[in-house]
């Protein structure tokens, strides 16, 4: 029985690596390195190098104080990645190999952005809604890869996961001087997750792993920022997001038969993020450079580790 226990162990390891192994190659982690168009091209780059509101919004609050006029602005990206998964199994007639494409498709990625600012008024006001973190794959199942194979063969069967993070964010910007400004931003945020099979529960001897629906959280957070223009081209800027809080996410499982598995509560937040940029403008050329550190380490649901015990 212990020996059977450490094997699952091993295979729970297995297939978290496959669940969110296509967050880590796109970006850093689970966040995406930009919002909209303008600041996606620049690498996410605008703590100080606010060239459009997208970009000012989501890295530097204090930098919307650049903008002295009402702007509305809406960009759809479309997020794809076209991951493989290989596995072999020893048998008595030799290896046994073999891969599966994910299937998942396009995926949307919507930016909506809106600043209020006048060249008559130290203040500035903004609002934000944006998709800034997912990650997802769909293996299905197969009788050509073992790892695909279906449970009741020693396979995972299907595996798939669907993690989607949508913040709104309230911003505001103050011009203390008219080189130096500063900006705060309560944010609230919407996060879905779906695994299939569910890592976090454990499985069963006999009925296998569970599959869950999709849960839902809400949370909550702040950012800071200031922002130094100089007039001649030369810029800085600091900004610091708080962890975003959120509630439990509570996944409803069954097993392969339909009977109930229990229900399982995660909790993940999403990390600190603090910034620091330099930019420098002409009348042909933006130059930005940034510096971010994502506090992954102290953030809950990245130190876990281990199943959840079910509740019935």
């Amino acid at each position: 029985m212990l020996h059977k226990i450490k094997i699952m162990k091993k295979n729970i390891l297995k297939i978290c690596f496959l669940l969110f192994t296509t967050a880590a190659f796109s970006q850093a982690g689970h966040i995406m390195q930009g919002v909209g168009a303008v600041n996606m091209s620049m690498g996410g780059a605008s703590t100080a190098q606010p060239l459009d509101i997208s970009g000012a919004l989501q890295w530097n609050p204090a930098a919307i104080s650049a903008f002295d006029s009402n702007i509305v602005k809406f960009d759809i990206g479309m997020f794809f990645s076209s991951p493989e998964l290989f596995s072999t199994v020893p048998t008595p007639d030799g290896p046994f190999s073999g891969n599966t494409k994910d299937d998942r498709g396009v995926s949307p990625m919507p930016a909506l952005a809106m600043v209020w600012g006048s060249e008559d008024s130290k203040h500035t006001f903004g609002a934000s809604a944006f998709g800034i973190s997912g990650f997802g794959v769909t293996f299905p199942e197969s009788m050509t890869n073992p790892i695909n194979m279906p449970q009741q063969m020693n396979g995972f069967g299907h595996i798939e996961s669907d993690y989607m993070l949508l913040q709104i964010g309230l911003t505001w910007a103050y011009e203390i001087t008219d080189q130096f400004s500063i900006g705060v931003e309560p944010t609230f945020n919407y996060g879905a997750l779906e695994l299939a099979p569910n890592p976090l529960s454990v499985p069963s001897q006999t009925l296998g792993y569970p599959v869950s629906d999709k849960a839902t959280a809400l949370g909550f957070g702040a950012q800071f920022g200031v922002f130094y223009d100089s007039g001649s081209g030369f810029k800085a800027g600091a900004s610091y997001k708080t962890a975003q809080s959120f509630g439990d996410l509570e996944f409803k499982n069954t097993y392969l038969d339909g009977s109930a598995a229990g229900d399982v509560f995660f909790n993940m937040d999403y990390p600190a993020i603090l910034s620091f940029g330099l930019g420098y403008s002409t009348e042909d050329v933006d130059i930005a450079l940034d510096y971010r550190m994502v506090d992954y380490e102290n953030t809950d649901g990245f130190e876990a580790s281990g199943w959840h015990i079910a509740e019935f």
